[in-house]
This record gives structure tokens, C-alpha cells and sequence, in this order.
């Protein structure tokens, strides 16, 4: 019925509201802990996809995943939450029935992901203040409801994955696309005091 439906997509908002503040207070304390493992990139967005598929029940969606997209080292469970909030950012900035575009390719030594959408695009002068905690575009009452920590969150987990994470408006629409960007290397990670030999 309609009133289960809403009751679900209110919880699933809650969820998601209390998510992002255990999210952002792992963030703040240092206390992000970083499980690295060879991942499919495929699998990686299929499943963040999967997650976010309520959320992009009301607009089209389309994939292009680059051929021979490479293994790619990371923590699964941060990148797929960065991507979701990025996909969350999309279906509420965008208007229903519009088109949301997710890409994914290698560029040199790197893994280039974009979320693009067709909203409204972002002012000039925000374009890096949208990362910041708490930062929302004002748009008088229509503004979606959200914590304004989604894009904080995906910029400091994608960072902790060694990466960047941008935002531009579109050129060939109005618009905007977030890439985020990730080295295919493994990070090297500093050998630990104990295990040096006498």
C-alpha cells in the first residue's frame, strides 16, 4: 500500500541519516579503518547500484563501463558507500524521469568513475564548497531533505582510498558530473616498527 511504501522510504531515509553521522564521526576521530583487497569494478557498482536502486526508481539510468576495466585495489565497503552517496546526490538534485549516467574507465595508471546527471548543475562559486560538512545549495523550498554530510563523506572516503573525488558542471547539458578517481597501484602502506628484524 501507499502508506507502506512511505513508511519504508522514510526508514530508509532515517537509515541513511543516522549512516552518515556514524560515517562522518569514523571520519573526524581518525578512526577510519581501511580494508584494501583486489576488487571487479563491475561487482563494485553493481552493488552500490543495487543499494540505490529505490532512490533511482524514478529516473532513467545508464551504465558504460570502459572494456578490460581492471582489477582495482580498495576497500569495497567504502568505495561502494562513496559511489551510493554520489548516485543519492543525483536522484535528489535531478528531476524525476531525467537521465543519470554512471561510466566507469581506465585513464593511464588510474580508475575513473562519474556519476552525471541533469539537474540543475552547480553554481561556480560552490563547486568546492559542496564537500564541505553541511554545505547544501540553497534553492528556497525546494530543497531535497539531507544532512549535507553525503558528499563530505564520499571526499573523505575516497581520499582514505588514495584517490580524489571532483565536481564540474556539464558542457553539453545542463548538469553535473562527479568523478571520482582512484590509482590502480596498490598504496603502499609503511612497514610497522615490530616487524623489523634485530
Amino acid at each position: 500500500s501507499e502508506l507502506m511504501a512511505t513508511i519504508q522510504d522514510e526508514s530508509e531515509r532515517l537509515n541513511r541519516f543516522v549512516g552518515n553521522l556514524l560515517d562522518m564521526t569514523r571520519l573526524e576521530s581518525g578512526n577510519l579503518r581501511i580494508n584494501c583487497q583486489m576488487n571487479d569494478v563491475g561487482e563494485l557498482l553493481e552493488t552500490a547500484l543495487r543499494r540505490a536502486s529505490r532512490l533511482l526508481a524514478r529516473h532513467k539510468l545508464q551504465v558504460d563501463l570502459g572494456a578490460d576495466l581492471p582489477m582495482i585495489p580498495t576497500d569495497a565497503i567504502l568505495f561502494e558507500q562513496a559511489l551510493f552517496n554520489l548516485l543519492d546526490n543525483a536522484a535528489k538534485y535531478a528531476p524525476a524521469g531525467s537521465l543519470i549516467q554512471v561510466a566507469a574507465r581506465r585513464v593511464g595508471e588510474r580508475l575513473e568513475v562519474s556519476v552525471s546527471d541533469e539537474g540543475p548543475g552547480i553554481p561556480a562559486e560552490q563547486l568546492e564548497r559542496i564537500f564541505d560538512k553541511f554545505h547544501r545549495i540553497a534553492d528556497g523550498d525546494t530543497r531535497p531533505p539531507g544532512t549535507g554530510l553525503g558528499l563530505a563523506i564520499c571526499r573523505g572516503f575516497v581520499e582514505g582510498l588514495g584517490g580524489t573525488v571532483t565536481a564540474a558542471n556539464r558542457t553539453d547539458r545542463s548538469g553535473a558530473v562527479f568523478t571520482m578517481s582512484l590509482p590502480l597501484a596498490v598504496p603502499a602502506t609503511p612497514a610497522k616498527e615490530t616487524s623489523a628484524q634485530a
